[in-house]
């Protein structure tokens, strides 16, 4: 008589809620069905969501799993009309969003057949195609039912299309129609006349968008969001002409609105008594007026002002007018000074999140004044701030609720590091360029800072396998690593960080003591790997790219240039499902027909990147077929790179020189 199942008697709720707490990890589901007869069946039934990684999956799909309510295409570039009219068929009564921005093949039919057939669709994405016209548009207007369009990039959309969408799809709350260039204000004035519901709407970098249509957008009742940005044809003139309020507006974007002033920015929110976010990147001078303007918003909580010019006037007069702040980019301002900076922190103590990217002139005295006022900050990025000396980031330890931290290319050393390392919810760590830290003050990270995500070591060269070793053994939680052009690291740092199983993305381009043996480790470690970075990876050969393509399914882009890969490596890779970019720019060991093979063979690549001189060697059929596949391949003259043990004072000059001619 055979056993009963266990699993068998525990109840479907509770089976549920494991599955749900399992939806973070992709290969987690795949291992619960595979468990037994009955969890195979409630994984199928109670999955919602799907993103598959091969188009061949594409017509089991259904079958498989017939309740999904969300399908992202995006892993899929060759999704063609007969696919979505299947897909449509098949989840015709429970399919609600569909993504396929990545793909490149379909047409206004697929359209068609998905806007007809699923009549409980509320959001699409058709981002990134540029050759749809109003014919596409007029056939996604028939989901009468949608509630969220992203067209971000179809710069063959006109007027007469949006007017299809906004007389048909009256409940849109959310439209994204960035670089649609054909666009007027005709087509954004429909929008607002007919879309009564618009909680969002983004019209950046539309050269035809003036404030004619802003009339009426600011007529929305429910209008919550506004993105402008690159708006150039809205100047002052016409904004203060406006006489309209817009009181449920929260964020509005003007970034690169180049010619407007505080003027405008007071006409545009007029009434704006919500108004919790305000992006001025790059676009306008910074004075005690717009200041003046800021305090018409009590509830303004970011301000984004990075790349603006005469902050050094207006910094003061901002601290005078707001104290509710929790976000502040002030990234690449000329004219940021400890005194005026300093004076806005102690009016926001409330402050959370702070960018004095390339700020030169910021000393150690205002990271003092800093974290004595800002306790709650969890953001603090202060890339290329040359002149705060080593004793200015002692302070930084002050800020235990801290999570991320840009330091890159400072002055820090391991007596910062130590302090650092009381900042016990450090999530992302960016240590860029910083010649003065080594093992011992990386010890000190990986001995509190276990939460720890993201590492950035690129050309810190004073780090060692050492230091590597007690980072894999204290973050296990480790998504992201840049140790890049590090002569000192080797095998030895790979086979520890192959225990760091959530590991997603992994650069290590420019150390030369990386072998296969290595990147096989990582690999049979690291099963979620997506983003790997070998470029100058010397000793990375074949075998190493055989491994890589037996272990790394999850893999989406990949860097090769210059290493010792050739058409067999290269072919290997193909294999990889879900590879959608690549960049090999060698010669030496690949061919055309090599190449060849690997694009025809790599059914899912979006972009490939090779030397110029395989172009020509390429047939143009080939050429046409992966254009109308829609990859985009990038041919790129590439002079001669010397090794970086060839950047020695003990190799003169004129030898380099002479090896880059050939």
């Amino acid at each position: 008589m055979e056993q009963p199942n266990f699993f068998d008697l525990l109840a479907k709720d509770l089976l549920y809620a494991i599955l749900d707490h399992l939806r973070d990890d992709p290969f987690a589901p795949k291992f619960f069905s595979q468990a037994c007869k009955s969890f195979y069946a409630l994984e199928s039934t109670h999955r919602t969501a799907l993103k598959p990684r091969r188009l061949d999956f594409l017509p089991r799909a259904p079958q498989r799993y017939p309740s999904i309510l969300h399908l992202d295409l995006t892993l899929c570039p060759s999704v063609d009309d007969f696919a979505l009219t299947a897909l449509s068929l098949a989840w015709r009564a429970s399919l609600r969003s569909v993504d396929v921005s990545r793909c490149r093949l379909f047409s206004h039919v697929g359209l068609s057949a998905l806007a007809l057939n699923c009549t409980c669709l509320v959001e699409v994405d058709l981002s990134n195609r540029p050759d749809l016209t109003d014919v596409a548009a007029k056939a996604i207007a028939e989901a009468v039912n949608l509630e969220r369009l992203r067209l971000g990039r179809c710069k063959g959309i006109t007027d007469m299309g949006i007017g299809c969408i906004a007389v048909r799809c009256g409940r849109l709350r959310h439209v994204g129609l960035r670089w649609c260039i054909r666009v007027t204000d005709i087509g954004a004035g429909l929008i607002a006349i007919k879309c009564k519901e618009i909680r969002s709407l983004d019209l950046s970098y539309m050269p035809q968008i003036t404030e004619r249509c802003l009339h009426r957008i600011l007529q929305l009742e429910h209008l919550e969001d506004l993105v402008l940005e690159h708006c150039l044809g809205i100047e002052d003139h016409g904004l203060a002409a406006l006489q309209v309020n817009c009181k449920s507006m929260k964020m509005l974007n003007l970034s690169k609105c180049q010619n407007i002033s505080h003027v405008g920015i007071a006409s545009l929110t007029n009434g704006a008594q919500n108004l919790e976010k305000l992006i001025l990147s790059s676009s306008l001078v910074v004075t005690a007026d717009l200041a003046k303007c800021l305090q018409s918003f009590p509830r303004l909580q970011l301000v984004k002002l990075d790349g603006c010019l005469g902050i050094e006037s207006g910094l003061k007069a901002i601290g005078n007018s707001c104290n509710s702040l929790k976000e502040l980019n002030l990234s690449k301002c000329v004219g940021v000074t400890d005194e005026n900076l300093s004076f806005l922190v102690k009016t926001n103590k409330n402050l959370e999140k702070l960018d004095i990217t390339c700020c030169r002139t910021i000393t150690p005295e205002f990271i003092s004044s800093l974290t004595n006022s800002c306790l709650r900050l969890t953001s603090l990025r202060m890339e290329s701030c040359s002149l705060i000396s080593r004793e200015g980031f002692l302070f930084i330890g002050r800020c235990q609720l801290l999570e991320e931290l840009d330091v890159t290319d400072t002055e820090i050393d391991d007596i910062g590091l130590c302090s650092i390392s009381r900042c016990t919810k450090l999530s992302s760590l960016k240590l860029g360029i910083c010649s003065m830290i080594t093992d011992k003050g990386l010890k000190h990270i990986a001995k509190s800072c276990s939460e720890l995500k993201h590492l950035d070591l690129y050309r810190s060269s004073r780090i060692t396998d050492e230091g590597i070793v007690a980072i894999a053994l204290g973050c296990p939680s480790l998504k992201a690593v840049n140790i890049a052009y590090n002569s000192n690291i080797t095998d030895s740092s790979l086979a520890f960080l192959s225990k760091c199983q959530k590991l997603r993305t992994l650069e290590i381009r420019g150390c030369p003591h990386i072998s296969p043996q290595g990147l096989s480790n990582i690999v049979a470690g690291c099963k979620n790997l997506e983003t790997l970075d070998l470029k100058k990876c010397r000793k990375i050969n074949d075998t190493g790219i055989i491994q890589l393509a037996q272990h790394s399914q999850s893999l989406k882009q990949i860097k090769l240039s210059y290493c010792s890969v050739t058409d067999v490596g290269l072919i290997a890779l193909a294999s990889i499902s879900c590879l959608q970019y690549i960049s090999i720019f060698h010669v030496e060991g690949l061919t055309s027909n090599g190449l060849v093979a690997f694009l025809l063979a790599c059914q899912n690549l979006t972009k490939a990147k090779f030397h110029a001189c395989f172009e020509p060697l390429i047939p143009q059929q080939i050429l046409k077929y992966m254009e109308a596949r829609g990859c985009v391949l990038v041919w790129r003259e590439k002079t001669f790179e010397a090794s970086w043990y060839l950047l020695s004072p003990l190799f003169p000059v004129s030898y380099i020189q002479e090896l880059n001619h050939l």
